[in-house]
């Protein structure tokens, strides 16, 4: 389960690729080793973000 700053994260990363950037979000999971979230986003699914459990994105 995705903590809150995670959720935040997610929010505001989902708007700037979405609406700002104009490319799709592919898929979006939990990778059970570290905690953090994974998002695949892009045209051709190039872009790769992780959100950390306290809300950073890399």
């Amino acid at each position: 389960m995705p903590t809150n700053a995670q959720l935040r994260g997610l929010y505001r990363l989902s708007y700037w690729l979405t609406y700002i950037m104009l490319q799709p979000i592919h898929l979006v999971c939990i990778d059970d080793r570290t905690n953090n979230l994974y998002v695949l986003a892009g045209n051709s699914e190039t872009l790769e973000f992780q959100i950390t459990p306290n809300g950073e994105v890399f």
